[in-house]
């Protein structure tokens, strides 16, 4: 009895703390929006809008980005660069809210361990991430602004 109480034990404080940590999706699109804050050079291509943006990531990744979303006064595009996300070249499309920098990371979604949802919002290290997928696509997106949703939904529209 005291060893089937052990292992019970074992087994929830186990889970909480697995349910506790973040996913490998969201824990690779934190690392990478660090990535591109610590970079000496962010930004390979600078904006002069999504029809620049956009086009430059022929050929440099092995998908086209399925973005359209030009920015706004709320969310001006600032450029693009490529990222890794997980095993595979992303398009991270960089946006800026007020003093925050927000990334969007655009990547191929098979084989990535989504779980059951195609949408995650979540907060992870002080960073609020947005993870989803749209066909053959996933898309994450991360700041420390709080105002995600938003872009979200501006992003999501002008496909």
């Amino acid at each position: 009895l005291a060893v089937l109480a052990f292992v019970a034990v074992i087994l929830f404080v186990t889970r909480r703390h697995d349910a506790a940590a973040p996913s490998p999706l969201v824990a690779e699109a934190v690392n990478d929006h660090l990535r591109l804050l610590y970079a000496d050079r962010p930004l390979e291509i600078e904006s002069g809008g999504i029809h620049q943006v956009k086009p430059w990531f022929a050929g440099r990744v092995d998908f086209a980005p399925a973005v359209a979303f030009e920015g706004d006064a709320d969310f001006p595009l600032q450029g693009g660069s490529v990222a890794y996300y997980i095993d595979r070249k992303a398009a991270a499309f960089v946006y800026k809210h007020k003093l925050h920098v927000v990334t969007l990371l655009v990547f191929r979604a098979e084989g990535l361990p989504w779980g059951r949802a195609d949408e995650v919002t979540t907060s992870s290290r002080g960073f609020h991430v947005i993870l989803w997928r749209a066909g053959d696509l996933g898309y994450a997106l991360v700041s420390d602004s709080e105002d995600l949703a938003a872009l979200e939904q501006r992003i999501k529209a002008a496909r």
